[in-house]
């Protein structure tokens, strides 16, 4: 270089770092404290796949994707074929979802003499249109009720959004429908504009409004395509070519197992008119249905067939009858009421040789994290029946690959799957026949209170949550309350997250039916499995028209009205009935400002399924003793487990959150999805005790408000103390008969420091019931 010479920027050498004095070992520990060097999950090296493997994976998909397509033209295509199932919806109150309809079937007309056709409010019409040779089911709820517009929208294969030209979509109102319709899952959203020329006769003006609603529409739907204004003839009429020659996109959790929206249901009379079952005439879809297998019918519960009936296609064909086998589901609910200590292999406790505290020693309490833990893994014993072995699920995969499954383990599942034929006239008198009263529930969860009262629970209420929010977990004694007898059930851990906690412990709070619940060791291995049953033994398949004859009671006809409102069979897989230890997500719906106190009532919709549950929320960490903190709110924002003994699915089927008003309707309070099926989570509630430092002397620190005997002090003396900035420290010795004791931390306190004691206590899910409006 002409200007001088210059070094390269990369033969530059850095200076060594200062050096400092040698540090002592208390410096390291601080300085290292609470970092763990993270263990790597695998010794394999991530190998990338040649171009070969990549173009034979993209070929797979691309021939999976081609066979999918086949068989759904096959469905809806050619004589017989399956109607496309098409919910009108209208998003705000100045639109009717009957206007909708008849405009686009006007638009069908050659002529502009011909008589427009009406509907009303709330209908089922299944039409023809001969034009583009579609069979079509189209359904209007009601829109009053969001219930019903769930409902139709769960099984329809497109859903029709009506916008307005004049009228905003309300946040409340539409724009709520817009949401719940999408956290359920929707299939294939379209738009549509009533009254786009009506309103603004100048195009220009049209223009505008269809460009803000365009975006309005994408903002929810990015992928699908623009809105339809219905008073163009062309525009209306491309909306249903668009809805007749396309094909639906699926909806993951519905198409896993089979389901049926009724043509029509009547009531078959065997020996009398009471006795008999109900008759289901539909056209079959997703996987199929199977005999031996349950189905639900939506707001009544589950039930068994009785018989499957495939209707031919020709008059002059034979009608196919597929009748159950031994192992046809039986509608218990719980093991059998047998001691479960040989089964589980539990050890029962003498609550005289332990304590929920911990090991009573020679008139002193240890506190450890060693605590007998029960084993998590285990086979079924030999001189267990065959009924109870099918509660142990999938205590042969351990070790399995969730994608994968080898042909012997499949048999050997099989035949531990495998159904006692004794119970199945047993289940005839399931409780679940019975009729239930309409006020019952609404009674248990709503009560009519004067409104002194209820603005002193509402203040009492926020109180709760802002000392929540403020002071978590953090309890007082008064000065007469005796410590160990208020937290006998509680017990001291160094670490939450690193404590062995026994799932199966032995506990006065535990619930009755605790050890007669599913119990599912590999979730997702089982899921896999289940799914591919369904599918493997279907014996009728998409698109087959069948009438189910189903073991039900004959009031359930009384509330079903095919021509009004869709009647939907869902069919089951196998152990979706029996009660489990569910978990499902939780966050707080996005207009819903109100914390969700823990041990409310409330109802959740996941799938096909609606319980009202009393939900145990628990943070959504991933420990692994599997042991979590429980929360006492699911506060706006924040996203925590909820958990409660309810029927399984077996898939991650979005939920959502219900709560029941005094006056019968229905608010979203969150969504989340089912997450899976775990016997061995444990929910432990914190309770802080606090302290206030008297005399600080470097590390040594004297303590008063904590407790206010000796002989809570010596009780509680082996549970680790913390303070609010990362300090831990230990009792030392009391002092006086007050209360005041002497403690030794880790390092120095500030006088604003506060000092802590934190104590868990095990937390059981509660019981769950099928909601029924």
């Amino acid at each position: 270089m002409a200007g001088g010479h210059s070094h390269r920027a990369t033969l530059g050498k850095s200076h060594k770092p200062f050096k400092s004095k040698h540090a002592t070992k208390g410096q390291l520990k601080n300085q290292y404290k609470g970092k763990v060097e993270k263990a790597s999950t695998t010794n394999k090296a991530g190998r990338v796949p040649s171009k070969l493997e990549r173009k034979n994976t993209a070929k797979q998909l691309k021939s999976k994707k081609i066979a999918e397509s086949r068989l759904l033209r096959k469905v809806f295509e050619g004589a017989g074929a399956a109607e496309k199932i098409i919910t009108v919806i209208s998003l705000t109150q100045d639109v009717q979802a009957s206007t909708i309809l008849s405009q686009l079937l006007t638009s069908l007309n050659e002529n502009e003499d011909d008589p427009v056709i009406e509907f009303e409010s709330p209908a089922v019409a299944t039409l023809r249109l001969d034009r583009f040779k579609c069979d079509t089911k189209f359904i209007l709820p009601n829109h009053t009720d969001l219930i019903s517009i769930l409902d139709a929208a769960k099984v329809s294969d497109y859903v029709i959004f009506g916008f307005s030209a004049q009228e905003e979509v309300a946040q409340d109102y539409g724009e709520q429908i817009l949401r719940a319709v999408i956290a359920q899952g929707v299939a294939t959203p379209i738009g549509v504009i009533s009254n786009l020329v009506s309103a603004y006769p100048k195009k220009n003006l049209q223009a505008d409004v269809r460009q803000s609603l365009d975006s309005y529409f994408n903002h929810f739907f990015p992928a699908d395509d623009k809105l339809y204004a219905l008073e163009h003839k062309n525009e209306a009429v491309n909306c249903l070519r668009n809805i007749s020659q396309k094909l639906p996109k699926p909806v993951n959790w519905r198409d896993s197992r089979g389901y049926m929206v009724a043509n029509a249901a009547y009531w078959h009379s065997v020996d009398g008119d009471e006795n008999g079952f109900i008759v289901v005439e539909g056209i079959a879809r997703g996987t199929g249905f199977n005999s031996d297998r349950l189905v639900h019918l939506s707001g009544h519960g589950d039930f068994q067939l009785e018989r499957i009936e495939q209707i031919p296609k020709h008059k002059n064909d034979e009608a196919h009858f597929y009748t159950p086998t031994a192992e046809q589901d039986t509608l218990e609910e719980l093991n059998t009421d047998e001691p479960t200590s040989d089964i589980y292999g539990s050890m029962k406790w003498d609550s005289g040789e332990y304590s929920s505290m911990g090991v009573q020693m020679e008139g002193k309490t240890y506190f450890n994290d060693n605590v007998e833990a029960g084993p998590r893994k285990y086979k079924a014993p030999e001189g267990t029946s065959q009924y109870q072995s099918k509660w142990l699920l999938d205590d042969i995969l351990d070790g399995v690959s969730d994608v994968e499954e080898d042909d012997e383990d499949i048999d050997m599942m099989e035949e531990n799957d495998d159904m006692d034929d004794g119970m199945g006239e047993a289940a005839a008198t399931n409780t679940e026949y019975e009729p239930t009263e309409a006020g019952d529930l609404q009674s248990e969860m709503f009560v009519e209170l004067s409104p002194e009262d209820e603005e002193e629970q509402l203040r009492q209420f926020r109180q709760l949550e802002k000392e929540d929010r403020e002071f978590p977990d953090e309890l007082e004694l008064a000065p007469t309350e005796i410590a160990r007898d208020r937290f006998r059930e509680y017990r001291g851990v160094k670490s939450l997250g690193t404590c062995d906690w026994d799932w199966d412990e032995e506990n006065s709070e535990k619930p009755s039916i605790y050890d007669r619940l599913l119990r599912i060791n590999n979730f997702k291995a089982t899921r896999n499995r289940l799914l591919k049953e369904a599918s493997r033994h279907a014996q009728v398949v998409i698109g087959t028209r069948v009438k189910l004859y189903i073991r039900a009671p004959k009031y359930i006809l009384d509330t079903v009205d095919v021509v009004h409102a869709p009647f939907v069979i869902y069919a089951l897989l196998a152990h979706e009935h029996k009660l489990a230890v569910s978990n499902f997500s939780f966050q707080t719906w996005e207009n819903y400002e109100e914390p969700v106190p823990s041990g409310e009532s409330i109802i959740v919709q996941y799938g096909f399924r609606r319980q009202v549950i009393t939900p145990s929320f628990n943070q959504a960490t991933n420990s692994s003793n599997n042991v979590h903190k429980h929360e006492r709110f699911a506060h706006a924002g924040d996203i925590c487990i909820a958990t409660a003994i309810a029927p399984p699915m077996f898939y991650n089927a979005p939920a959502i959150y219900f709560l029941q008003k005094g006056d019968g309707s229905l608010e979203i309070v969150g969504q989340g999805t089912f997450l899976n099926c775990d016997h061995t989570r444990v929910m432990a509630e914190r309770a802080v005790l606090t302290g206030h430092a008297v005399k600080i002397h470097k590390r040594l620190i004297t303590i008063r408000y904590m407790f206010f005997n000796a002989e809570d002090i010596n009780w509680f003396k082996a549970v680790p103390l913390f303070t609010k900035s990362g300090r831990t420290g230990f009792i030392k010795e009391s002092l006086g008969t007050h209360g005041y004791f002497k403690a030794t931390f880790d390092g120095r306190l500030s006088a604003q420091d506060v000092i802590g004691m934190a104590l868990y206590k095990r937390i059981w899910p509660q019981g769950s019931q099928l909601w029924n409006r």
